[in-house]
């Protein structure tokens, strides 16, 4: 069983266009009844209800998610209904990449994404995590600990 170094989930607001979404929805919808067309009830109803879905769809995406660092690889998991997990191995990562919005920057939080060659997949992406810089810190010195554990003398 590996050592686990870090572990995190990402903050809601990573997943800001979902909730902007679904709000804007349900305001526009809520709007409707006032064209006075009959069937704008309706149809204010169902979108109100796909907004509301859009922002638990939103939350659930980001309590689904769990990122792992550990002695020897970055691992994202999805657990919701199904299970996804993507992980690469220190050895295949080639480039650690921080972003981060004007959103992520007023809030503190950004994407971390390791990108990997070699692979059948383009990496691993750590979505929304608070202080992308120290987590992308951890990951190059689980990273560098690695190399001199393999490094013979």
């Amino acid at each position: 069983m590996e050592n686990v170094v870090w572990r995190g989930k990402p903050v809601v607001w990573a997943f800001a266009d979902g909730l902007a979404g679904g709000a804007i929805l349900i305001a526009v919808s809520l709007l409707l009844p006032a064209t006075g067309f009959a069937i704008a009830s309706y149809i204010a109803a169902v979108g109100v209800a796909c907004g509301i879905l859009m922002i638990l769809f939103a939350v659930v995406r980001a309590c689904a998610n769990t990122y792992i660092v550990t002695e020897e690889s970055v691992r994202r998991e999805y657990r919701f209904i199904v299970v996804r997990v993507e992980e690469a191995k220190y050895d295949m990562i080639t480039n650690i990449v921080v972003e981060q919005g004007i959103l992520g920057r007023l809030l503190g939080f950004g994407d971390v994404r390791c990108d990997t060659a070699g692979t059948a997949f383009l990496g691993v992406l750590f979505k929304g995590v608070r202080k992308p810089l120290q987590v992308k810190g951890i990951i190059e010195e689980a990273i560098e600990k690695r190399r001199l554990r393999k490094t013979p003398i």
